[in-house]
């Protein structure tokens, strides 16, 4: 019996055998390649503080009264603005009493800046300066006589941040 040839299945045969060769040459041929590297510097940017002075708007204080707080706010940097993001009151020094008296009458004196600060802080610009109240940023509270003609001192925190 003779063997018949089918030339379909010959064709096919060959075809795929093609195509797989042609797939291996080209999967071969994918994996050449390389990889570059690129460099890049950069820095942080230099920043000095704010300064701030502060003044109380009225004294000497009976009690029950209250004074204004104004700070001077300056940003001495030519290179970024300054974002005011918060102003709290710091300590308090009591000062011109008998030190028998002091515990006692630094409870009467009250700094506050709940409430008494703009809602909205101000941005400096670069090299600026503005000035924030604290309204009834201090207070003098319902002070015994062995308090009268003290004095005080309110530290006040004013935290920045440095933008464009």
């Amino acid at each position: 019996m003779k063997h018949a040839r089918n030339s379909k299945r010959t064709t096919a045969i060959v075809g795929a055998a093609l195509i797989g060769t042609v797939l291996a040459a080209t999967a071969a041929w994918a994996v050449f390649g390389s990889t570059i590297v690129a460099v890049a510097n950069g820095g942080a940017e230099t920043v000095q503080e704010i300064t701030v002075s502060g003044q109380q708007q009225s004294s000497p204080l009976l009690p029950g009264e209250a004074s204004h707080v104004k700070l001077a706010i300056r940003n001495p940097n030519g290179n970024v603005r300054a974002l005011i993001t918060s102003i709290t009151p710091g300590a308090i020094v009591i000062g011109n009493i008998p030190a028998a008296s002091v515990d006692t009458c630094d409870d009467y004196v009250v700094a506050s800046s709940q409430n008494t600060v703009p809602a909205t802080l101000p941005t400096l610009d670069k090299d600026a300066s503005t000035d924030v109240y604290v309204v009834d940023g201090v207070r003098l509270g319902d002070a015994p006589l062995m308090c009268q003609g003290m004095t005080w001192t309110t530290n006040w925190n004013v935290t920045f941040q440095a933008v464009r």
